[in-house]
């Protein structure tokens, strides 16, 4: 098997075993998965247009919206009219917010820090720089 053919399946692999990990926290918290995931994106930015939002998640616009529209309604973000350009919106965390997306990234790094746990000692350090080289390459991609 090519090094192409083994790093796609791996890849398919863990980006399941991922979600899956990261489908559970956040069921154990007060959002959907889909939100949490929109939490810790706004967490980790600061304040984020929606369309930017939509292009990180790998969603519509119209569905990054709506998405924001229940996060809004139920009290963990906040819109406002962006200030370089009015016809943006800034999207921020509300102190709620900032709460949840907290606990679903503390529950998602214990549930990752005992998978780590799992791989062999020699192994982790290398594995580490290696998903944090893939992560810049897929970070770039999304600023693009």
């Amino acid at each position: 098997m090519a090094d192409h053919d083994r790093f796609a399946r791996a890849l398919q692999i863990v980006a399941r075993g991922v979600g899956r990990i990261s489908r559970e926290r956040a069921r154990s918290g007060e959002v959907t998965p889909q939100q949490a995931e929109t939490l810790l994106v706004i967490s980790e930015r600061g304040a984020v247009s929606t369309s930017s939002l939509a292009m990180t998640l790998g969603i519509d616009p119209s569905t990054a919206s709506r998405n924001l529209a229940g996060l809004e309604k139920a009290g963990f973000i906040t819109r406002k009219k962006g200030t370089d350009d009015g016809r943006q919106t800034d999207v921020r965390l509300t102190p709620r917010g900032k709460r949840a997306a907290d606990t679903t990234a503390a529950g998602s790094s214990q549930a990752f820090a005992a998978l780590l746990e799992r791989v062999g000692r020699p192994d982790r350090q290398k594995l580490t720089d290696a998903l944090e080289a893939l992560a810049r390459v897929l970070d770039g991609e999304s600023a693009v």
